[in-house]
């Protein structure tokens, strides 16, 4: 059991973020997040470790959707949406073919590859990072919201902030 008590989110960011969305919601000051993160970690989706990379990521957004609806409900703004506030995209290309390549003596019908030409659905991988605050301060750099890039001790991040009051 003392395994598992040492586990849990070091990194509060999403939480923070769901908070600051909360404040916002009562102080009826508009507010919105805009989230672009990868379809999937990168290796193969189905793999055991990118599936529980994939869970722990689902319950992240839930649990920030759930702060938020309750705000809103809190405020009583029933016409409201948390996607009003707080939404998250991934990027990607749909490839028009003719025909699906048929399966060769190697491949399995239901490998990612596989699926994917079938679908014809291919992820753009992001690996920039940016964000706007409240429309007036703008952050770009190359720190990742994990703990390697923020624990301060291991990579080496470089960023730039700028400001622009009441454009």
């Amino acid at each position: 059991m003392k395994l598992f008590l040492s586990y849990g989110a070091e990194n509060l960011i999403p939480i923070e973020l769901a908070i600051k969305i909360a404040r916002k919601i009562a102080a009826r000051e508009p507010f919105a997040a805009y989230i672009i993160i990868p379809m999937w970690p990168e290796g193969n989706p189905t793999t055991a470790p990118m599936q529980e990379i994939l869970y722990w990521q689902g319950q992240t957004m839930s649990m920030m959707y759930k702060i938020i609806a309750d705000a809103l409900r809190k405020e009583g703004l029933d016409d409201a949406h948390p996607q009003d506030y707080l939404n998250f995209y991934c990027l990607g290309k749909r490839e028009v073919t003719a025909e699906v390549p048929a399966p060769t003596s190697h491949s399995n019908e239901n490998s990612p590859l596989r699926l994917a030409q079938k679908f014809r659905r291919f992820m753009i991988y992001v690996h920039s990072k940016g964000m706007i605050i409240d429309d007036e301060f703008v952050l770009i750099g190359s720190a990742n919201i994990n703990q390697r890039s923020l624990d301060g001790l291991r990579d080496t991040e470089i960023a730039m902030g700028a400001y622009q009051p009441h454009h």
